[in-house]
């Protein structure tokens, strides 16, 4: 995907659900994200480094 190369947008909710979305358990995932997102952990990172945070942190596989 493109947008993988892309910044992540901590400010913009439609970008947090549309990763939450690729997960199965998006709920939890999107909470993940906004955890990240409030101590600055993904601030100006990559769709690509969210995604392997993920999966680090979580064990979801990397979407495609």
């Amino acid at each position: 995907m493109s947008k993988d190369k892309n910044l992540f947008n901590c400010h913009e909710d439609h970008e947090i659900n549309y990763v939450a979305g690729l997960y199965p358990d998006h709920q939890k995932v999107r909470e993940f994200l906004k955890e990240k997102c409030a101590s600055k952990e993904i601030y100006h990172s990559t769709h690509d480094k969210v995604y392997e945070l993920i999966h680090k942190e979580l064990g979801y596989p990397i979407p495609h």
